[in-house]
């Protein structure tokens, strides 16, 4: 497999590099950016200084969408039409319809199309989720938290022409959230924004969703106050508690409370690469011909962030 990494992104830099070269099986990896020198990177990158030239050019098979927001849905169709596999960073799309249309493409192109919300892949989570399973039981409710303090004045996501925003940044992470631990799509959703700049960017918000069977999601989201990265979840018989549940560094180990039957006990999570467990998913997919649930889950996320953003009033 040869990989095209679109954009010299801190994200791409820090983790979507490192993780393709801990893979193994990766070929070729290549990077397009119009600011990365190619004297900069080892060796094994080639650098192309500008998208296009490297989607045609390249190679590469699989074709890593690591751009601000507002570029994702050109590049993730102009890869497509080349007939390249694409992974798109979260937010994939910043409208349903983008994320409708391109599925459409990549189905009838016959490629893959996912989108990286790369915490769902972390271990701790799959055992988060099995500590319901194990009762056999389901969480009922659920308390999400994930905020941190005020970004770079020239970051990006205070741009709403670049698709910036507290809803479109870590909405992610609630819409999979619910996904994930719910297994369907809520019956109501309320979303407020709670804090914005004077040029109208949303910086927090809160959510509150509920689902068939007593089900509720409560979440607070943004980057406006002290950090804070947790996800409490609790259903008959049995309550979780988890701390950094929404990033981790792949060197850290973790550990999350349990409570069952009113008996607390602790379960360890070893060090783990979430984006290496993503990509793993992903390339597995290919190899097998088997994408379907990646696509389904992010049409799934795409119509539930619709929904948080037509409730707060942002569409």
């Amino acid at each position: 497999m040869n990989v095209l990494l679109v954009g010299h992104s801190r994200i791409g830099q820090k983790r979507v590099l490192p993780a393709l070269r801990a893979l193994g099986d990766i070929r070729r990896i290549a990077v397009a950016s119009r600011r990365c020198k190619p004297a900069a990177q080892p060796g094994d990158v080639t650098v192309f200084q500008d998208y296009e030239t490297a989607i045609s050019r390249s190679g590469a098979d699989l074709a890593y969408i690591s751009l601000e927001n507002s570029n994702h849905a050109a590049w993730a169709e102009r890869a497509l039409r080349q007939g390249m596999h694409v992974v798109v960073d979260k937010p994939a799309f910043l409208t349903l319809e983008d994320a409708r249309r391109l599925s459409d493409l990549a189905e009838s192109q016959h490629r893959c199309l996912a989108e990286a919300t790369v915490f769902a892949f972390h271990p701790q989570i799959a055992a988060f989720a099995q500590a319901f399973d194990a009762a056999g039981s389901a969480p009922a409710r659920v308390v999400a938290m994930f905020s941190f303090p005020p970004l770079d004045a020239s970051d990006f996501r205070y741009r709403k022409d670049r698709g910036g925003g507290a809803l479109f940044d870590v909405g992610p992470y609630a819409v999979a959230t619910s996904r994930l631990l719910f297994r369907q799509a809520p019956r109501s959703v309320s979303c407020e924004i709670l804090a914005r700049r004077p040029d109208g960017v949303d910086t927090a918000f809160s959510v509150l969703m509920s689902y068939d069977a007593g089900g509720a999601f409560a979440g607070h989201f943004g980057f406006d106050t002290e950090y804070q990265n947790r996800l409490i979840a609790f259903g008959p018989g049995v309550a979780a508690d988890l701390n950094r549940a929404f990033t981790l560094p792949p060197d850290a180990a973790n550990k999350f409370r349990v409570r069952r039957n009113n008996v607390e006990s602790e379960v360890s999570v070893e060090p783990a690469d979430s984006f290496a467990a993503f990509l793993r998913v992903v390339l597995d997919a290919i190899e097998h011909d088997a994408w379907d649930g990646l696509t389904h889950a992010l049409l799934d996320d795409a119509a539930l962030l619709a929904r948080l953003r037509t409730s707060s009033g942002e569409q």
